[in-house]
């Protein structure tokens, strides 16, 4: 039997109801926030606690194994599913596969899909989701090669939460900062050596790892830094970068060769786990090269991911 269009394909804006499912890096929650500064109802719902503390509005934490899991999870979604027009699944649905895709599609609501990074990577699109999805959206523009009939949607953040605070131009001992979410994917153990050969060679240098630690205190830690090192591997910039350079300080980042011919303006320095060492010798030998990219990373990030402008955009998507 074919399935159905979703009636709300034509939804009016005035009586719009969305349900972000997931919480990523707190994106979802600012996305729900400016929604409802727009005047939609907008909210957030997961099924368990970051770790890194950014904030739940509803969270229903689901501890079982599986399948249990996944059994527990639908049930608690049946019970609010009702109130809401929009589904926007950030990093999958609610069962494995997207095979719950197929429900939602024939009750007649509309379905985001939003990727965000390892349930996409180096593997293909869910067949599910490219059949049921009304609209399906990427983080970052690399994962567009594992999805390619996707939407690019950068990555949002409330520019005017963050003060302009940047590195320092005086000599003292230059923090350097790495906070990494995952070693082995963000190639800490180059930035490890880099920072063990330029104590080797005699820079005056403190380096900081931070792991396991609140969002809030990493905010915190960026400030009081001067040089930031976000991932060397994956080949895009995530929402760490985005805070650093908003915040204004140079980031390191490894950014694919093919993606930067597309961004000739983004101001990070890219870096490659054979260039960390160089790279961290040019900052920290060039305070104004220092003071150049933090000043340009906050005009980009305001002109790139300011919340207010991505939610606009985002609306506009939920409509077409």
């Amino acid at each position: 039997m074919p399935l159905k269009e979703p009636k709300c394909i034509e939804i009016q804006r005035a009586i719009m109801r969305i349900l972000h499912i997931g919480n990523v890096a707190g994106i979802p929650q600012e996305l729900a926030k400016e929604q409802r500064k727009l005047g939609y109802k907008s909210e957030v719902i997961s099924f368990q606690n970051h770790p890194f503390n950014y904030s739940n509005e509803h969270c229903y934490p689901v501890n079982s194994k599986f399948p249990y899991n996944y059994i527990e999870r639908f049930i608690i979604f049946l019970k609010i599913f009702y109130k809401y027009d929009i589904y926007h699944f950030h990093g999958g649905t609610i069962l494995p596969k997207g095979v719950d895709s197929i429900i939602w599609k024939l009750l007649e609501k509309r379905l985001i899909i939003h990727h965000h990074g390892s349930e996409l990577r180096y593997k293909k699109e869910e067949y599910m989701y490219s059949k049921c999805a009304d609209k399906i959206i990427v983080s970052t523009p690399d994962l567009l090669e594992w999805s390619p009939h996707a939407i690019w949607l950068p990555n949002p953040i409330d520019t005017q939460r963050y003060l302009f605070v940047k590195s320092h131009l005086q000599a003292h001992k230059l923090r350097i900062l790495h906070a990494p979410s995952n070693q082995s994917v963000k190639g800490t153990e180059y930035v490890i050596q880099a920072i063990n050969k330029l104590e080797q060679d005699g820079y005056d240098i403190d380096f900081i790892l931070l792991e396991n630690i609140s969002h809030d205190e990493v905010l915190k830690q960026i400030e009081l830094s001067d040089i930031i090192v976000d991932q060397l591997i994956l080949g895009w910039y995530g929402v760490f970068s985005i805070e650093a350079m908003c915040i204004g300080k140079p980031v390191l980042c490894y950014i694919k060769p093919d993606l930067l011919v597309s961004f000739q303006d983004l101001p990070i320095l890219n870096t490659t786990p054979e260039s960390v060492y160089t790279n961290l010798i040019k900052l920290i030998e060039s305070p104004e090269l220092r003071i150049k990219l933090g000043i340009q990373g906050r005009k980009y990030v305001e002109k790139t991911h300011d919340s207010r402008m991505i939610t606009k955009k985002l609306i506009d998507l939920y409509t077409k």
